[in-house]
């Protein structure tokens, strides 16, 4: 295996350990539905949010 193909693999695998494809989605649909003026501000309280949810239910994962 190659040095890329290693190294797409773990990428690939830290992406379903951390679920980065459904947090995405559930933040594009949020995005959609709320249709905000300013998306950036929008995106950084939406993560904040999680980040805050995450850290008090103890299932923030390193």
């Amino acid at each position: 295996m190659s040095e890329e193909e290693q190294h797409l693999r773990e990428c690939e695998a830290y992406i379903q350990t951390h679920r980065i494809q459904r947090l995405m989605k559930d933040c594009i649909v949020q995005l959609c539905i709320s249709r905000p003026e300013n998306p950036i501000v929008f995106l950084r309280q939406y993560f904040q949010k999680l980040e805050r949810v995450s850290v008090r239910t103890g299932s923030e994962r390193s």
